[in-house]
């Protein structure tokens, strides 16, 4: 297999710190993204450890020019990119009783925005050079609304339906598209969350599904299958059952205040 040109975003902790390491034992060539730059450095020395090369662009995702200088990084160190992963996310608790616009607004631009600039840049650099693959990580989030997270699942839901419309525009191209949908993968993003998380599963194990995925040429992969099964019947189920069901798993905290929800920080990867 030849040796691929990775642009990673999100890739100073969790699963895109793994996806990047586990690259790097495959020589691959990677741009690694974040905002961290002591974290991206230290991702950097483990990729060059473990065969790889990286570059390191320490920039937010949310800014309109780093899709594009990105791109530029790359394709100036290698003459292409042959693989993208727009791993870049944020969550945190959002219940509408103690609602922060401007933290909905941040998380569609980390979790959505961010993916469109970056599309909208690499795209027309897959057709000039022929060819690429370019994967989305959403989450099994987006398919169903949840209590206490809607602008998350909103930015999810966005992910996942741009990339089946985009995939419809490039049929019978040599352009790849992929959206992976994850259940729960322990990592600094969901340490955090107070609810329970149904099988829970270790960043290696998510990354590993990840690349099986990408090298099989999926153009859609959630998991794990249990959890993907189990939101499938939650699409499915009546909104009466739905909404009751959601309630007593997850009861909103009516009387919450902003002081109340400020403890739950954002968190991004």
């Amino acid at each position: 297999m030849p040796t691929q040109r990775i642009i990673l975003t999100g890739a100073s902790s969790g699963i895109g710190a793994i996806l990047a390491v586990e690259y790097a034992k495959q020589c691959c060539k990677l741009l690694l993204v974040a905002r961290r730059k002591d974290r991206l450095e230290s991702v950097a020395a483990q990729v060059a450890a473990a065969g790889g090369e990286a570059i390191i662009l320490a920039a937010d995702v949310t800014e309109p020019e780093t899709a594009a200088t990105a791109v530029d990084l790359a394709v100036q160190a290698w003459g292409g990119v042959d693989l993208v992963i727009a791993n870049a996310g944020t969550s945190s608790p959002q219940w509408f009783n103690s609602f922060d616009a401007a933290d909905a607004e941040q998380t569609m631009r980390v979790n959505w925005f961010s993916l469109v600039r970056m599309v909208q840049v690499v795209i027309p650099l897959f057709r000039r050079q022929g060819g690429g693959t370019f994967v989305a990580i959403s989450s099994l989030a987006g398919y169903r609304g949840m209590p206490g997270s809607g602008p998350y699942n909103a930015s999810k839901a966005a992910v996942t339906t741009l990339m089946q419309s985009l995939r419809t525009e490039v049929v019978g191209t040599p352009i790849r598209l992929l959206t992976i949908s994850p259940g729960f993968i322990r990592t600094p993003m969901t340490d955090k969350n107070e609810f329970p998380m149904p099988f829970l599963m270790e960043p290696e194990q998510g990354a590993r599904r990840i690349m099986a995925a990408i090298a099989k040429g999926k153009s859609e992969y959630r998991f794990p299958a249990r959890l993907s099964a189990a939101v499938r019947l939650l699409q499915w189920m009546p909104n009466w059952l739905f909404d009751r069901l959601m309630n007593k798993l997850r009861p909103n905290p009516r009387d919450a205040s902003p002081s109340v929800a400020e403890p739950n920080a954002r968190r991004r990867r």
